[in-house]
This record gives structure tokens, C-alpha cells and sequence, in this order.
């Protein structure tokens, strides 16, 4: 027994030593997630009063401009700013010393060679010079993305820009249909320079002469981008900002966001603020983790005797916090976008709904400390996550996701559209489109459904989904036992009935109970008729056989059982029932069949015990009474109220003399409840029908007479 007592002792200590040692980790994990900015000490809302004392300046600060400001100017910049085309003077010399060259090679091939000659030549290379000099496009204008909505470019020549009208410039195209219609012009004007201008075609010496230079568009957009001002004006020291009960209007907003941001820079600049901050987080962090410590301890104390559920809880919430962290650091607007929910639905679908509440409030408030006005945060997520825990009470059916994540929808729409009424006073200036993260939000928490699996099969977890697929009669290992143990499949069947029926009213899981029920008697399938209830009338195997050999045969179905549920991969919360069912009862026929025949002798108990474990939990030990108490039925010979309530008070007894409930835990109340429900349900099953009489041969009455005869009965 002292061997026995210090090993408990000691598995005690290592368990309370792992579950502090994954509280001081969850807590310095949090810490490390937190950014280490300071935070602005005061809490405002534009269109609220301000609720703290009078505020004065501190110090000197910029009152920064809004967003929307911003994003004004530099689409008003980006609209003024020109592209830049690279002028190549190069290209226009050489096709215009191909023109002149191809004019002398025709001169001298023609007869007539007059002054009026030169002239011509002279009008001709000049059109050709003036469509150079304007310069030539490669496309046409309407094809670069950088002049639409542009009336002017910026045309570089020898490293000096100048503006020019986008009119004045040509395409290929347009330069073709200058040059021909001037060639045409001196065509009519020389008649006698027509044959030459003919042979003249405008398209072999058009080339594009005008380049796009991205590399200097952009750089003189940054340019200008960079010399915006991102501030409109200061606040001096001493200056008051808003005073106590005042309104906080949008200007007064602008100024107090941007005092936040000047005082989260400014402080921790020095060393001693610096770990101040970091204590403050510490303290903060500590705390939160503290209290959720105490929740689980005073409300939720048997999760941390499961180093599983603990462990599972504390990662979801540490890696929520982490990937939110991740978010915020790389857009904080997409905060909204991460499926927080998520965290509620999986705690709440493998543990508890108030743990889930109370572990999304914790990451909530953490999370809050990261983002962008953290109150707002803080609020819609409790609200979400309390609706989205109360609207999935089960998680049965794919459906009920979905409209889970409905109801999780309007609950971030209808919060969001409240606090927006409440700041801004009108619907107009409500940011419709932070609506599309909410959608996004609502849509991404369906993956809950993949993650349930996903835990289900990494932590060993059984959700209420899996438990119904188990409980279908149609399941491989289930209609292995209808089809060679019918006996015992409507045995199972029964106690299954019975226990669920039981739980449901005593509270606990009844799709764990009627799943557990219907597998633990699954180990008879291995040798099924040395069970009476799959004995045909008059055969008995155990004629020829020991009393031990009898027991043996009968105990082993429970171990028999555990192995034939782990090579099917049934979960190890269902292989429980088998484990448990007996607990460590002994073969009482048997038993006491031995100890009748051999009265002289010291029996060995051992050889008629159940291996056990006995139940640890509300489902397995009534589980285990439901089989004891239907089976015990069977053999009663006169069934009635009296000698129902006689086998159930007996066999209650008799579980409780043998310490098979010792673990359970059962109150007093919770056993007297049950007792009464599995005598109301017994009754039920085992009701007496009213047994019909002969038709026998009786003389006419008047049917006043049997109405009389009738009241008197009554």
C-alpha cells in the first residue's frame, strides 16, 4: 500500500509539475507575442465625451493628417505628375539623310534637273524634319497607360525636360498620314515632281524617335510622393487639447491620434521607461493568465487532471494570438479577416462552452493590446465569439456550421454598424467596406469543420460528429456483431437505450454513452455462443468445462473487445466502455459455483476478477449499471415494479460494497435519480399487456344496463 501511495504520490507531482510548467510557458510565449510599444493611457471614440480630466499638451507634436487626407493628395500628385519620354535625335538624322540620299539617287535618274528642283527637295526634307522634330511614338496614345488622363508629356532632350502638348506629338499612324498629305500637297503644287514624290513612301523612313522612360517617371513620382507633408499644422506645449465631458469631434480625434502616436514613439526612448514598459507587460500578461488559471481551477478543475485538454487548450490559444500578431504586423486593416471564432467553435466543440467564452474573452483582450483601436476589437470579438459558442450547441451536422457562421456575420455587421452610429452620429459616414472583412471572417470560419478532424485525429479527440458515424448500426465493426453475436447486439442495444436515457436526464454526453454502449460488448464476437444470450435452446458449451476455464472464456471479451476496437481505430474514449464495464467485478456464477464445490478449499478471486479499470467518469459508470441491470432483468422470473426496484437497489448495492464507483463522479442525488430513471424506463420496456378474454356466448343486455354497470366499475 506505501509502495502504491508513493507512486500515486509521485505521478501526482510530475502532472502538477507539467501543468505549471505549460502555464509558465503559455505566459512567456504571450509576452514574447506582444509588441513592445508603449501604449497611449487614455481611451477616446470620435463623437463620445471625453471622459477623462482636462488633457493638455505634453509636448510639442505634428497633428497628423487622416488617411483619407493622405490618400487625396497623393492620387492629387499622381494626377499632376507627367510621364517621361526620352528624345533620340539620332534616329530622326539618320532617316532624314536616307530620305535626302534616296531624292539624289532619283534626281540623277531623271532628265528634268531646274532650281525649282531644290526648292521642292528643300519643302520635302523640312515636312519630314518637323514630324521628326515633334516627335514619333511608337503606339498610339491611347495605348500607354501613363498619358491617359494626361494632356501633356515631358520630353527629355540632352538631360533637360520640357513639357510638351500631347497634340503636338505623332503615332506611327498619324506621322504616315501627315507625311502623305504633305507629299500629296507638293505633288499638286509640282506637278512636274509628281513621278519623283510617288516613288517616295512615307512608312520606309518613319521611326519612333520618342521613348517611355519608366525609371524616370517613377523616380520623380516617388520624388513627389515623398515631399508630401504628412502633417497639417502642431499643437505646442501647455496648448489644452479637449476638455472633461467634452465631444470628441473628428478634429479633435485627429489631434488626440496623433498626440497617441507621438507619445507611443517618444516613450521608452530612455532606459528606464524602456523596462518599465516591458514590466507593465509582464504584470499584464501574468495576470491574464492567472485568472484563466483560476477559472479552469474553480470551474473547470477535472480539465486539468487531463494533460491533453489543457495542453490543447493553451496552444489554440497561444497560436490564435500568435497568428493574429502575424496579421497586424503585416496590415492591420486585415485583422478582421482572421477567423478569431475559430478558437471558441474547437474548444467548444471537444471541451466546454463556458471554457470557450472565457478563453476567447482572454485572447481577445491580449489581441486587443496589438491592434488598432483596441476596444472596438475587444467588443466585436467577445460578442462573435459568445454567439458563435451559444449558436453551435452540437456540432452534428455540416449544416449547422454554416449557419453558425450566418449568425457570427451579423453579430460583427450589427456590433460594427452600432459602434459606427455611435461615433459618427449618421450613415453616410459608416466604413461600408470593413463589411467585406466580416464576409471574409464568416466564410474562413468554416474551416472549423477541416480543424475538427484534423485535432480529432492529432490529439485524440471525439467530437459529436465522429460519435454518430460510430453509433450507426451500419458501421464495419458494428455489423460484425449483428450478424454473429445477435444476442448481444440486442443486449447492447438496450443498455444503450437505458444509459442514454440515463445520462441525459442525470447530465452528461449522450452520444458518447449510446456510442460507448453499443461497443462494449464487442469482444464476444470472438466467441459469441458461450454467452447465453447467443446460446441456441439446450446447447451450453460450458457444460464441458471447468468453472475457471468458464470464467476465463467469459473475462476475456474484454480484453478480446479493447483489441478488436483498436484494430478497427476506434478512439480511445470508446475502448473506454469496453475497459470499464465490468470494472473489476468477478464472474459471479462462476464464482460462487466454485466456491459451493469446493467448501473446504481457499479459492483463488484473482482467477474470477475482471481485469478493470473500474469507471472514472459519469458516462462509463452508468454505462457500467445499465448493463448490469439490463442483463440481471433478463433472468427475473415474475417482472414487476417491486422486483425491478429489488434488482436495481441490489445491484447499486453490490457496486458500490465492490468500490466499482469510488471514481465515479456520482453524489447520493445522482444515484437516487438513477435508480428511478432506470426503474421508470424498465417498466416501460417490460409492460404487461392486458390479457384479452374468449368470446363466450352471453344473453342481450340493454345498453343502459352496461352503462350502469360501467359507472359502477368506475
Amino acid at each position: 500500500m506505501n509502495i502504491e501511495n508513493k507512486l500515486k504520490s509521485r505521478e501526482s507531482f510530475w502532472h502538477t509539475t507539467f501543468v505549471v510548467a505549460l502555464f509558465v510557458i503559455t505566459t512567456i510565449l504571450i509576452y514574447l507575442a506582444l509588441p513592445g510599444e508603449a501604449r497611449f493611457k487614455y481611451e477616446f471614440q470620435k463623437g463620445r465625451p471625453w471622459m477623462h480630466e482636462t488633457l493638455i499638451a505634453p509636448f510639442d507634436f505634428a497633428i497628423l493628417k487622416s488617411d483619407d487626407e493622405l490618400k487625396a493628395e497623393r492620387d492629387s500628385v499622381l494626377n499632376a505628375q507627367l510621364p517621361y519620354f526620352t528624345y533620340q535625335d539620332s534616329i530622326g538624322k539618320e532617316q532624314i539623310a536616307k530620305l535626302k540620299s534616296r531624292i539624289d539617287n532619283l534626281e540623277q535618274s531623271s532628265d528634268s534637273k531646274t532650281t525649282a528642283n531644290t526648292e521642292v527637295k528643300d519643302q520635302l526634307v523640312n515636312l519630314y524634319q518637323e514630324v521628326f522634330k515633334r516627335g514619333i511614338l511608337e503606339q498610339s496614345i491611347s495605348d500607354y497607360a501613363a498619358l491617359k488622363g494626361k494632356s501633356d508629356l515631358m520630353l527629355v532632350e540632352d538631360h533637360v525636360g520640357r513639357k510638351v502638348p500631347l497634340g503636338s506629338v505623332f503615332s506611327l499612324k498619324t506621322a504616315y498620314n501627315y507625311l502623305s498629305s504633305g507629299q500629296q500637297q507638293l505633288a499638286d503644287k509640282y506637278p512636274s515632281w509628281q513621278p519623283l514624290l510617288v516613288k517616295l513612301h512615307p512608312e520606309v523612313y518613319i521611326h519612333a524617335n520618342l521613348v517611355y522612360d519608366e525609371k524616370t517617371t517613377d523616380f520623380e513620382k516617388q520624388k513627389l510622393l515623398d515631399n508630401i507633408s504628412t502633417s497639417r499644422g502642431m499643437v505646442q506645449e501647455g496648448e489644452r487639447i479637449v476638455s472633461q465631458g467634452d465631444l470628441v469631434t473628428p478634429d479633435v480625434y485627429r489631434i488626440l491620434e496623433s498626440l497617441q502616436k507621438a507619445y507611443e514613439n517618444r516613450l521608452g526612448s530612455n532606459s528606464t521607461e524602456y523596462y518599465g514598459i516591458l514590466a507593465g507587460k509582464a504584470m499584464f500578461i501574468i495576470l491574464l493568465v492567472l485568472v484563466l488559471f483560476l477559472f479552469v481551477f474553480n470551474i473547470r478543475r477535472e480539465l486539468l487532471n487531463s494533460k491533453r485538454d489543457i495542453a490543447f487548450t493553451l496552444l489554440m490559444t497561444v497560436v490564435m494570438i500568435y497568428f493574429c500578431r502575424l496579421v497586424v504586423s503585416t496590415n492591420p486593416q486585415l485583422v478582421y479577416l482572421v477567423p478569431f471564432t475559430v478558437l471558441a467553435l474547437t474548444i467548444r466543440t471537444f471541451l466546454d462552452a463556458r471554457l470557450a467564452i472565457f478563453v476567447n474573452t482572454i485572447a481577445a483582450l491580449i489581441v486587443g493590446f496589438m491592434v488598432p483601436n483596441g476596444y472596438e476589437f475587444v467588443l466585436l470579438q467577445i460578442l462573435a465569439g459568445t454567439v458563435a459558442v451559444i449558436s453551435q450547441d452540437k456540432l452534428l451536422r455540416r449544416g449547422q456550421l454554416v449557419i453558425t457562421s450566418v449568425f457570427i456575420l451579423l453579430t460583427y455587421v450589427f456590433a460594427f454598424i452600432g459602434i459606427s452610429l455611435i461615433q459618427e452620429g449618421n450613415w453616410d459616414a459608416i466604413n461600408w467596406m470593413q463589411m467585406r472583412w466580416f464576409v471574409g471572417n464568416a466564410v474562413l470560419t468554416l474551416i472549423t469543420y477541416l480543424l475538427v478532424y484534423i485535432f480529432e485525429k492529432s490529439f485524440g479527440f471525439v467530437s459529436d460528429v465522429t460519435l454518430i458515424e460510430l453509433s450507426y448500426s451500419n458501421q464495419n465493426l458494428l455489423r460484425k456483431l449483428a450478424e454473429e453475436a445477435p444476442g448481444t447486439f440486442q443486449h447492447s442495444l438496450q443498455v444503450a437505450n437505458l444509459a442514454e436515457d440515463a445520462i441525459t436526464k442525470l447530465g452528461g454526453n449522450p452520444l458518447l454513452v449510446r456510442t460507448g454502449a453499443m461497443y462494449h460488448d464487442i469482444g464476444k464476437t470472438k466467441a459469441p455462443h458461450f454467452f447465453a444470450e447467443n446460446q441456441a435452446k439446450g446447447i451450453n458449451p460450458h457444460e464441458e468445462m471447468s468453472l475457471e476455464e468458464s470464467a476465463q472464456v467469459i473475462m476475456n471479451h474484454v480484453i478480446d473487445g479493447v483489441a478488436l476496437a483498436k484494430k478497427y481505430k476506434i478512439p480511445e474514449m470508446i475502448i473506454d466502455f469496453i475497459r470499464t464495464h465490468h470494472g473489476t467485478t468477478k464472474t459471479g456464477y462462476f464464482y460462487l459455483m466454485s466456491k459451493n464445490e469446493n467448501p473446504e478449499q481457499q479459492i483463488d478471486a484473482s482467477k474470477f476478477t475482471y481485469p478493470g479499470p473500474v469507471p472514472s467518469t459519469r458516462e462509463t459508470a452508468v454505462v457500467m449499471l445499465a448493463d448490469s441491470i439490463e442483463a440481471a432483468s433478463r433472468s427475473l422470473k415474475d417482472i414487476n415494479g417491486d422486483s425491478l426496484s429489488d434488482l436495481i437497489d441490489k445491484i447499486f448495492n453490490s457496486k458500490i460494497k465492490d468500490g466499482q464507483l469510488d471514481y465515479a463522479p456520482l453524489t447520493f442525488q445522482d444515484i437516487t435519480l438513477l435508480k428511478q430513471i432506470f426503474l421508470e424506463k424498465l417498466l416501460t420496456i417490460y409492460h404487461v399487456r392486458m390479457e384479452y378474454p374468449d368470446e363466450k356466448k352471453v344473453k342481450k343486455v340493454k345498453r343502459k344496463t352496461i352503462r350502469l354497470e360501467r359507472r359502477k366499475n368506475d
